[in-house]
């Protein structure tokens, strides 16, 4: 059991240091092995979903939760915190399955880069768990300057749609 903490507190946090950079090579495969999306309404529902939720969750959490490191003072019981224990990681969740959805990979490959991400959150959660347990509870207000560290996720986001809208066209173009 002592063994067994130690590998999920050490993986989790490289887990979630790398979280970013680890989405990566996986994005890179969607890419190379997708076709064009029949339509594009489920992948925009489920963009939407996933960041409105984040907006949601990174107006009460703030900058806390943008780090390389499990670090915060307290652990927020608002908002969406009070409804969910991740939110971000939910919005996170249908922000995967929107890309999956708008680069319409075969099912193996959606199945195996869904069941990834859950593995890699799931040992994230089971990190962040024990960091947090300990942690004074604080409830928050809604504050939009939270929301200024979560820039990166719409540029990440808008990535996405730009290089699967810049493959739309190159297969337009042959």
């Amino acid at each position: 059991s002592i063994i067994n903490n130690i590998l999920i507190n050490k993986l989790s946090k490289f887990l979630y240091k790398y979280r970013a950079l680890i989405a990566v090579p996986f994005f890179v495969v969607l890419v190379m092995r997708s076709r064009p999306a029949g339509s594009l309404l489920i992948p925009v529902i489920l963009t939407l979903i996933g960041l409105v939720i984040r907006v949601w969750a990174a107006g009460y959490i703030g900058h806390a939760a943008r780090g390389r490191d499990f670090r915060s003072q307290f652990r927020i019981t608002s908002g969406p915190y009070k409804l969910l224990r991740h939110p971000l990681y939910i919005g996170n969740f249908f922000l995967v399955c929107g890309t999956i959805f708008l680069y319409n990979p075969k099912p193996w490959l959606a199945a195996v880069l869904i069941g990834i991400f859950l593995i890699e959150y799931g040992i994230i959660i089971a990190g962040e768990e024990r960091f947090l347990k300990d942690l004074q509870k604080k409830e928050e207000k809604f504050a939009l300057h939270r929301l200024r560290h979560e820039l990166s996720t719409w540029v990440v986001v808008a990535f996405v749609w730009a290089v699967y809208f810049l493959r739309f066209i190159i297969n337009i173009a042959r």
